[in-house]
């Protein structure tokens, strides 16, 4: 049951990620007023700033299920390395700390990203949304470090 439950999440997120960023096939022929076009011009830095909070709700879902321990060891969803796979005793913790992590990361990304100015270069938009995240992973090793 908790594979379904997993395999569920992962669809979610993927057709998430998908609508929020608009990941279409290109069409044959580009047609006059096509969204590609202004793509290319650059997007908008407020349009840069939902995507990524969206991006930050999407993060807080996928971490519940890892904070609650409901994710069995498994090969596609959570905190996957050699020792949180061979030992069921370390796969549990590992990935309730990561999901913590990641939760507390979002939520400082999302609400730092609704903080900022209007006229914030999209350069500290990514930043704001990545320095956080990055540092959960980088938590995360250091307290799998720890339990082994």
């Amino acid at each position: 049951m908790p594979e379904i439950v997993a395999v569920l999440v992962i669809a979610l997120v993927f057709l998430s990620v998908r609508a929020l960023w608009g990941v279409n096939q290109a069409p044959l022929a580009p047609r006059a007023g096509d969204l590609r076009q202004s793509r290319q011009k650059g997007t908008n830095t407020e349009q840069m700033r939902a995507r990524l909070i969206a991006s930050c709700v999407v993060f807080a879902i996928i971490s519940i299920p890892l904070v609650l321990g409901v994710v069995p060891p498994n090969g596609i969803y959570g905190f996957r390395t050699a020792a949180t796979q061979s030992n069921r005793a370390i796969w549990y913790p590992a990935n309730a700390f990561m999901g913590w992590a990641l939760l507390v990361a979002a939520v400082v990304s999302a609400a730092v990203l609704v903080v900022l100015p209007a006229t914030v270069k999209r350069w500290l938009l990514w930043a704001t949304f990545l320095a956080p995240m990055c540092g959960a992973i980088v938590a995360s090793f250091v307290y799998l470090k720890q339990l082994r």
